[in-house]
């Protein structure tokens, strides 16, 4: 980590030393859509003295994914995994970023112009850039399954975590009430029955936090209703945690299911409705005509995969069938350059590198980009000066999965010995890994240190890891935080609007 991050010094002092010549020619624009963990690790090693950057998006803050299922239970608080954009650029030596806060409608690659929308009153904005770098990410994959964009919650961005810890919440508070009031047990049992469909680190991940929360917190608070919440956990295929070595998977499971989560693996999901949710067998050797299982459920917490973003898929088709035809993101060469655009980058999980959609994956690649327009594209007299650079090549470091009750599983790049975790049958398929070094399998209370302890580091601020680490104590000592204010109470009178509602009714 210290050597991949070693160049954040050594390059001003060599700026120092040995300045650039002076050049009377404006600055090229680069602009970055996004503010994920691609665009901020390109910021971060571009060279702020040769281009003049630009930030657009909707998102005004980077948030730490990884502990993202925490915050849903209030393990950690929302804010604490937050990081403003315009700290970050200040912190960084990059004050003179520009940030603009819009969403994006299109992008013109013809005339080099990136059309947005302003919220509230439909003002509009474009922007032209010389270079275009987009890491847009992507967004939740419903493949078309009746009723899951309509009643299922979703666990990609902070506030669909805010949505789940509402839900939860109030699914406790109106079951306690119903139980109390001598209500029909079916209808108590309802509220207190959480479905996470998607048996991939996330939705292992919620699904341990929840045991956590119930066997924590729930116990001790709603001591009438806490033996009747029930947590299912629902997977496509024939275990958890594809992307680990199969002894892994099974230990995961194990704790899940000794933590009282219903681990439901080869069932698929049909359909979701407002209080329920209709699950079938997969297996191959499951009858085709196989009734459909009725789940009756509160809360359905769909992270069963991702797909491009409207944005991604526009420029896609600005292109053309011809060049960018694959349904994963953007297709790209080895140095990000997205095919058939001209002065068009992509990283992150926007772009199909063949490399899994991570955040891993994300870093590097920006870390990788910011470089290459930082030491090779100022210099480069032509597109096959660009070419001849290295290509991107993804370091795999390993993988981490939180299971519940202080374990978890771990499966850590081993640099002395062969591997063949990443060769497994899901990365093989849809992203065409080749077999690399072996890696080092951990599970239990010590890989539950490991994983506390990399994603510690990994945080953005000084401010971040004070804050996080404050919050595990407080969670430890005095227990999660259930205290969530409703929507209606958020503004102090009822006169008093949002900005953005207030300049839409003008």
């Amino acid at each position: 980590v210290i050597n991949d991050e070693v160049d954040d010094w050594t390059t001003p002092v060599k700026r120092f030393f040995s300045p650039p010549p002076k050049s009377e020619a404006p600055k090229k624009k680069i602009v970055v859509l996004g503010s994920g963990w691609g665009a901020l690790s390109f910021i971060r090693k571009v060279d702020p003295e040769v281009y003049d950057l630009t930030v657009i998006s909707p998102r005004p803050y980077f948030f730490y994914t990884p502990l993202l299922a925490g915050s849903a239970t209030g393990t950690v608080s929302f804010r604490n995994i937050l990081e403003p954009i315009r700290n970050f650029c200040s912190r960084t030596g990059r004050a003179g970023v520009q940030y603009i806060k819009a969403e994006v409608l299109e992008v013109d690659i013809k005339t080099q112009q990136v059309k947005c929308s302003i919220p509230g009153g439909g003002a509009s904005l474009s922007v032209g850039y010389d270079e275009l770098v987009l890491a847009v990410g992507v967004q939740p994959n419903t493949f078309g399954i009746k009723g899951v964009e309509q009643h299922a919650l979703f666990l990609k961005e902070l506030e669909h975590a805010q949505m789940v810890q509402r839900r939860v919440l109030a699914c406790l508070e109106h079951a306690n009430a119903l139980f109390l009031a001598g209500a029909a047990p079916s209808a108590v049992d309802k509220l207190l029955h959480f479905v996470v469909v998607g048996g991939g680190p996330t939705g292992v991940e919620l699904c341990g936090e929840l045991s956590d929360f119930v066997a924590d917190d729930v116990a001790e608070r709603f001591p009438a209703i806490a033996g009747r919440v029930k947590i299912t956990l629902v997977e496509v295929l024939p275990r958890l945690l594809n992307m680990f070595d199969a002894t892994m998977s099974k230990y995961a499971l194990d704790n899940l299911n000794e933590r009282g989560v219903d681990v439901k693996l080869q069932m698929g999901v049909c359909e979701v409705g407002s209080d329920y949710a209709n699950i079938k067998p997969t297996a191959k050797d499951a009858p085709k005509n196989a009734k459909a299982t009725r789940l009756d459920t509160a809360m359905v917490v769909w992270v069963a995969g991702v797909a491009p973003r409207p944005l991604t898929k526009s420029i896609q088709a600005a292109i053309g069938p011809e060049i960018q035809n694959d349904r994963r993101g953007l297709k790209v060469d080895g140095q990000l350059r997205v095919m058939g655009a001209d002065h068009v980058w992509a990283l992150g999980d926007c772009a199909f590198t063949g490399s899994p959609p991570t955040a891993q994956v994300a870093q590097q690649a920006g870390k990788y980009l910011g470089r290459l327009f930082r030491d090779v594209v100022p210099n480069a007299k032509s597109p096959d000066d660009i070419s001849a650079a290295p290509p991107f090549k993804y370091d795999h470091k390993g993988v981490l999965a939180y299971v519940g009750d202080a374990k978890a599983v771990a499966q850590i790049n081993n640099p002395f010995g062969k591997s063949r975790s990443q060769d497994h049958a899901v990365w093989r398929t849809l992203y065409q890994w080749a077999p690399v070094d072996e890696e080092v399998k951990v599970s239990g209370v010590s890989a539950f240190a490991f994983w506390r302890s990399v994603y510690f580091s990994k945080l953005l601020s000084g401010r971040n890891r004070s804050s996080v680490a404050y919050d595990w104590w407080r969670t430890s000592v005095y227990g999660r935080d259930i205290t969530v204010a409703p929507q209606s109470t958020l503004k102090q009178r009822s006169s008093i609007v949002s900005l953005e509602e207030t300049l839409a009714t003008k």
